[in-house]
């Protein structure tokens, strides 16, 4: 009995017979935060998987619940996952947290970034937005949804991000004067001469109305 119950204690979990690339692929389904809490802890094998840069090309960290009431930092736990990354960090997705000092942090140690999405970053300002596209010549796609910033930004996108092809801004909800929505816009045609994708909601609430502005109908001529 004894010798079976031995036996039966050193079966190899079924987890660690797959291919180390399978295993990698389902870990970076988890999330970030899933694999510094939970997944990491679960063997050892897992445990150097998510140790590897590699793993974290892509970070995908979001504030599910009360940020307040959570057991563990989010932007220091996001500073962690970008630490391991080792500077090859091509692309982040952060929602429902984050600051400038946050944003700096990563752009600082992560200058190969080509995508970034940042969605009810109340903590970002376009000052901090602006700082931090100085650090990401290579920035694909910038996506900003619920998170502020005005056009002298949106500039300094396009100085510093000559390669960016894809622009999202929702800025609803923090200002309604169409002349300012227009002065943005103006931003974007007169900044960033590769843009291939734009997309702004307070324009397409202009173009529903009656008639688009002046700079929308620049937008749409540069983008054709």
């Amino acid at each position: 009995m004894a010798s079976s119950s031995s036996n039966s204690s050193e079966v190899t979990p079924p987890w660690l017979e797959l291919p180390r690339e399978m295993t990698t692929t389902i870990l970076q389904k988890l999330g970030a935060i899933e694999i510094l809490t939970t997944a990491e802890k679960v063997c050892t094998t897992w445990r150097s998987l998510c140790q590897e840069a590699a793993m974290w090309q892509s970070i995908d960290m979001r504030n599910e619940g009360n940020l307040w009431e959570m057991p563990y930092d989010l932007e220091k736990m996001c500073r962690h996952a970008v630490d391991r990354s080792q500077g090859q960090l091509i692309d982040i997705n952060i929602e429902y947290f984050g600051s400038d000092e946050l944003l700096l942090y990563i752009s600082q140690r992560c200058p190969q970034l080509r995508r970034l999405r940042l969605v009810l970053c109340y903590g970002v300002t376009g000052e901090g937005v602006a700082e931090a596209v100085k650090n990401l010549p290579l920035l694909e796609e910038l996506h900003l949804y619920y998170t502020y910033i005005d056009n002298e930004a949106i500039e300094a996108v396009g100085r510093c991000c000559p390669l960016l092809k894809s622009f999202k801004l929702n800025n609803h909800g923090y200002k309604l004067p169409h002349i300012v929505c227009d002065l943005e816009a103006l931003a974007v045609a007169e900044n960033m001469p590769e843009l291939r994708t734009f997309n702004y909601l307070e324009i397409k609430c202009q173009m529903k109305a009656c008639k688009p502005s002046l700079t929308v109908v620049l937008i749409l001529n540069h983008l054709i």
